[in-house]
């Protein structure tokens, strides 16, 4: 009889040690030679992105986007033409509406196909996830202290990505407000696009 409750205290013990009613809290378990090993339950996650519906970047033409928002944005509609995406999967398509580094904005579209916004942020020390036209999107702030991007997942592999660059006479603008203009780009842009 003895046996038997060490045997049921044995099974109890270890149900309770193999047990943890928090997600991702280490699960501590004894070692054959009576030390103790930590180990971390596994989660399963979907790793697509939510997603209202996808759209296909080749059906715009990036600088269509920048002359019809640009007046919203306190810029000019200028005729401007799309280039190849140096760096990106072909495909890939750039458009700016550069001030030449005078004072002033700059606003860019890229199409960057064949890439996540999650692998296009990798090269940004801070990111800020966001949400446009229900698409998620981060904040991506740029390296030269006077730029900063918007990538918003729209497909598999197809990422939207706004630049927004603030040139100042003496110094560097704020990066909360190059950040700003850019969320501000970004939203009429999404707007534009999912209206399409």
């Amino acid at each position: 009889m003895g046996s038997f409750r060490v045997g049921i205290l044995a099974v109890v013990l270890a149900a309770s040690a193999c047990s943890s009613t928090e997600a991702g809290t280490p699960i501590a378990r004894p070692g054959n030679d009576g030390s103790t090993t930590t180990q971390t339950p596994s989660t399963t996650t979907s790793t697509k992105p939510a997603r209202p519906r996808t759209i296909d970047l080749k059906q715009f033409d990036p600088c269509k986007i920048i002359e019809k928002v640009a007046p919203e944005l306190g810029l000019p509609a200028e005729k401007l033409t799309a280039e190849p995406a140096q760096g990106f999967a072909p495909g890939s398509v750039r458009c700016a509406q550069i001030r030449n580094r005078g004072i002033g904005s700059d606003f860019g579209v890229l199409h960057a196909m064949s890439r996540s916004v999650q692998e296009h942020a990798t090269s940004y020390l801070v990111t800020t996830p966001i949400t446009l036209e229900g698409f998620p999107a981060l904040v991506m702030e740029g390296t030269y202290a006077n730029d900063c991007y918007v990538g918003v997942d729209v497909a598999d592999d197809q990422t939207l990505v706004i630049s927004w660059t603030i040139y100042l006479e003496n110094g560097k603008p704020a990066m909360n407000d190059v950040c700003a203009g850019t969320k501000k780009a970004a939203a009429a842009a999404m707007k534009l696009v999912v209206a399409a």
